[in-house]
């Protein structure tokens, strides 16, 4: 129950390495993608350079919604690879510096002692990658649902 694919992808590499939790960065995407943010929020966002970037960044990666939508159901280690490849790419994109240095980490320590290995050295790079998808969601939705003028209270 609302667990991101995060959770349940592992790329080629390996099975067992435990990717980041970005549930709340690929929920607003998804609701991105499903057309579920209305016009003036996506505006909202669209007019804050800091937002509008991030914005940018979630659509340039939704085309991986829609490989997986359509994806073939009868193949679920490619359904899995595109789940990671989508995850990666949207936090990527959203914080470009952290999931290079989880990529980076994962590399070197699978190559020295597997998925195990991995898990333990990179745990830290992980949690940082994690909240840092965590804040950009939280301040894509504040920003898209405040309303002009605000200053915090929408009576």
């Amino acid at each position: 129950r609302g667990r991101s694919c995060a959770h349940t992808v592992a790329p080629a590499m390996t099975e067992q390495l435990k990717v980041p939790d970005c549930t709340s960065l690929l929920a607003f995407q998804a609701a991105l993608f499903s057309n579920r943010w209305t016009a003036r929020e996506i505006a909202r966002l669209e007019e804050n350079s800091a937002t509008g970037t991030l914005l940018d960044g979630c659509r340039e990666c939704l085309g991986f919604l829609d490989r997986i939508i359509h994806a073939d159901t009868r193949d679920p280690g490619k359904t899995q690879q595109l789940k990671f490849q989508h995850m990666f790419c949207v936090a990527g994109k959203v914080c470009p510096d952290e999931a290079i240095k989880w990529m980076q980490c994962i590399q070197m320590a699978s190559s020295r002692g597997g998925a195990s290995a991995a898990n333990t050295t990179c745990a830290p790079e992980k949690r940082r990658l994690e909240k840092c998808t965590q804040r950009a969601a939280s301040l894509l939705v504040t920003a898209a649902m405040l309303r002009e003028g605000g200053g915090g209270r929408s009576d």
